[in-house]
């Protein structure tokens, strides 16, 4: 009965990667239809919505059957809870890399903004913290995961800049507000597909050393009168 649970869950965490990967090509796809205007490449990340909608639903489906029929033991018990914890996180990593796509194709019928290198940096970083997490998922990594938490900052200092100089550029020129807002809904989803990939990374270390590192920064800091 253990080892046919083992088994199973051995699987589910196959198809957990199965979708990961799913899902990291399609941001990569989302971000390269961006910088290079390309609508096949914005359209494909769209049509693969779906496939990435069912693996979550099986996905949660079979993780919960493995609740209410294994009997986990407390480390079995940590890993399916994480394994369904980033299911989620993949799936909304999903969605915000099919609205790039949509926002994408939006700004094809717009007069093409001269964009700060910064945004394609960001974007780079943001797929960088994807892939590390995922990677200290594959290889129970934690020292790969604690290397995303520190890159968060990077990313959200990016994305602040590029909403001033957005926002500038808009008040300057009407004729680019179409454009600039789109890029502004752009640069929050990949904002937030970071702060997914750290979400991933805190799931790791709780799972593999059984420690809370949310809100590590409050904590971090000493209280005021210390």
């Amino acid at each position: 009965m253990q080892r046919h649970f083992h088994e199973e869950l051995k699987q589910l965490k196959n198809k957990l990667l199965e979708m990961s990967f799913a899902v990291e090509e399609a941001v990569a796809k989302a971000c390269e239809a961006l910088f290079t205007r390309s609508a096949t490449l914005a359209e494909s990340v769209i049509a693969g919505e779906k496939r990435i909608n069912n693996y979550e639903i099986e996905i949660d489906e079979e993780g919960h059957a493995l609740f209410a029929l294994g009997q986990p033991m407390a480390v079995d018990l940590r890993l399916i809870t994480m394994i369904l914890k980033i299911n989620t996180d993949i799936e909304r990593m999903g969605d915000h890399a099919v609205n790039i796509a949509e926002k994408c194709l939006y700004i094809l019928d717009e007069p093409p903004l001269k964009i700060d290198e910064r945004f394609e940096k960001m974007a780079a970083a943001a797929q960088k913290m994807l892939r590390d997490a995922l990677g200290a998922f594959l290889k129970e990594d934690t020292d790969l995961a604690l290397s995303v938490l520190k890159r968060d900052d990077e990313v959200d200092d990016y994305n602040a800049a590029l909403y001033c100089e957005l926002n500038n550029l808009m008040e300057e020129n009407s004729k680019t507000v179409t454009a600039g807002m789109n890029l502004l809904m752009i640069s929050h989803n990949i904002e937030r597909i970071a702060d997914l990939a750290n979400n991933i990374a805190e799931d790791v270390i709780y799972w593999k050393q059984g420690r809370e590192v949310r809100h590590r920064i409050h904590m971090d800091k000493p209280s005021a009168g210390m």
